[in-house]
């Protein structure tokens, strides 16, 4: 083994900041055969991780094409009424706030169809009993994709509002409050913002609404949940998914390090599925962004409307590397009481379309962050395991920095 390779270890090692990685170089072992940077990005995240004992998964591909995996962990532990269950590449997760970007291809698609602009008025597609304040006249499609609609809760604090501010009467509230001159343009993170499309694709698709709440509710949920399925999930060969947990068989959210607190199932997120709420596999998920994002398939956008997303940050944000550009969105979901727990999720579409999808069951139990011991976030340590494996391919230290746009969880 050369030194060359025995500094790269190690650099990657201190870069990571991964707590247990603290082999000496005469623990590093030479690969029996030759091995690309995908595997050792693969093996520095699965050394990381399998060491946190939290529920995980990962997937990296490129071009389309799986080129590294990993999980580990557990889904639910003992203390759960199912018992111990393995957490795989195959265990269903809540994506939480990675599903604004379904919501953002899934309104593409369909404005593709419609020939509907990202500059066009969401007005007309509201339902029109539905009392609308100063300047909702003035929001558009884009305005909502990239947080600039003005909207900033109902507390008007920018605080952003989780389940009250996206269920059916939690939308209607928002119209009729209206938006400040003042806030109209300026980002303001919302998860109004996204889930709002729940209504506005029914809405485009010629939804008659009644005018019942109770009823065009349930409407809207299945006509929008419908429209995904078949124009977003099953167009790259994924089927059934749904925004709840399998039933009998739930992944439980847990704190790091694990205190013997029993795990929290949050349950179902049909009554508020747009802006969080879909549950996919890791696998699936990989499939999905990969597809979409980092291939020249066209069956959910064309090439155009690709460059539209990521020229537009739409549902979208950015960043830069040694490499290049990058553009990711992550997810968060948490419950608080003595500590937190929750989920943390994660795509990221590196140079060279490379994507990679990292998913974990666990929050650090002080800090609500991914659980690292150091407090580095999730988008931080996929970006920086990407950067240092990178070195290690080319035995030196790149040029340039990587800098991440709204690196606060999502």
């Amino acid at each position: 083994m050369t030194q060359r390779f025995r500094n790269s270890a190690l650099i990657l090692c201190l870069g990571l900041a991964l707590a247990d990685c603290r082999k000496s170089n005469d623990e590093v072992v030479a690969p029996a055969q030759p091995q690309t940077w995908f595997d050792f990005f693969g093996k520095a995240l699965n050394d990381s991780l399998k060491a946190k004992k939290v529920g995980y998964g990962f997937v990296i591909l490129e071009n389309g094409e799986l080129r590294a995996s990993g999980s580990g962990g557990l889904k639910s532990r003992a203390s759960e009424p199912e018992g111990e269950k393995a957490f795989t590449l195959d265990t269903k997760i809540h994506i939480a706030s990675m599903s604004k970007t379904i919501a953002t291809m899934a309104f593409l698609h369909l404005a593709a169809e419609k020939g509907i602009k990202t500059t066009d008025k969401i007005l007309p597609y509201l339902p029109p009993d539905w009392a609308k304040g100063e300047n909702i006249d003035r929001i558009t499609f884009r305005d909502l994709m990239t947080h600039r609609s003005g909207i900033i809760g109902l507390g008007n604090n920018c605080v952003n509002g989780a389940f009250t501010e996206n269920i059916w009467l939690g939308f209607k509230q928002l119209i009729q409050q209206g938006v400040k001159t003042a806030n109209r343009g300026n980002y303001c993170y919302q998860n109004a913002n996204f889930g709002l499309f729940r209504v506005l694709i029914p809405g485009i698709l010629s939804y008659q609404f009644t005018g019942n709440d109770n009823t065009d509710d349930l409407q809207t949920q299945q006509r929008f949940m419908d429209y995904v399925q078949k124009n977003v999930f099953e167009k790259v060969g994924i089927r059934n998914v749904v925004a709840n947990q399998p039933p009998g068989d739930p992944t439980y959210s847990y704190s790091y390090p694990y205190t013997g607190i029993v795990g929290w199932n949050p349950g179902s997120f049909a009554n508020v599925v747009g802006a969080y709420g879909w549950h996919l596999t890791t696998s699936e998920a990989g499939k999905l962004y990969a597809t979409v994002l980092s291939t020249t398939d066209q069956s959910v956008l064309t090439t155009a409307w690709k460059d539209t997303l990521f020229n537009n940050r739409l549902g979208t944000f950015a960043g830069t590397t040694p490499d290049g550009p990058i553009q990711y969105h992550d997810g968060w979901w948490f419950l608080k009481l003595a500590q937190y727990q929750g989920v943390r999720t994660v795509w990221m579409r590196f140079p060279n379309n490379v994507m990679a999808v990292l998913m974990v069951n666990a929050l650090h139990h002080s800090r609500g962050y991914f659980p690292s011991d150091d407090g580095t976030d999730i988008v931080t340590y996929l970006a920086r395991a990407y950067t240092l494996t990178r070195q290690m391919k080319t035995g030196r230290q790149q040029a340039g920095e990587w800098k991440l746009e709204h690196t606060e969880p999502h």
